[in-house]
């Protein structure tokens, strides 16, 4: 499979995507799958800085469905990366296939309604919606920061947020 890594990071490619997931996972390039992003040309030509050697492919929602498509035929180990949980949802949705594991990192407190669980995850209920979908839909999602930091379940996550 070329698709080696699926991230939700509202920072989507920084220091820690290239240098700590990269040495973890191989990748050789990068698809952001995002609306927003999509739409940015600023943020756009950071995120292509930020890349720096990888190739960089960025796209909205409905275009990520090929370009996973492709991705996973190609030679090429990717990454895909999106800002939200309901993109991959939605991905996902509309028959887009990135694998079978969603990874969540760093969801900041910048939403409107976010419950803080702690270890860089806010959630809101669209979020919880959103990996309920996932979940129901045969993706495993795990929210763990770094590599080397402790993988949480979407059922602990879960409660964690009911409780609050």
């Amino acid at each position: 499979m070329a698709i080696t890594f699926a991230r939700v990071d509202d920072r989507v490619i920084h220091g820690q995507t290239i240098m700590r997931w990269g040495a973890e996972k191989p990748c050789s390039a990068i698809i952001v799958i995002s609306d927003s992003v999509a739409e940015d040309e600023l943020r756009k030509k950071v995120l292509r800085a930020a890349a720096g050697h990888l190739k960089l492919g960025i796209y909205d929602v409905q275009q990520g469905v090929s370009a996973c498509e492709k991705a996973r035929e190609s030679k090429r180990d990717f990454f895909v990366i999106s800002d939200s949980i309901e993109a991959f949802a939605k991905l996902r949705e509309l028959g887009g296939d990135f694998g079978p594991t969603l990874n969540v990192g760093n969801l900041t407190v910048k939403r409107p309604d976010i419950k803080n669980l702690g270890d860089a995850v806010c959630l809101n209920d669209e979020d919880v919606a959103a990996v309920d979908s996932l979940e129901a839909n045969g993706v495993e999602v795990q929210f763990q920061l770094v590599p080397n930091s402790g993988v949480r379940t979407w059922q602990q996550v879960k409660a964690k947020y009911q409780s609050m």
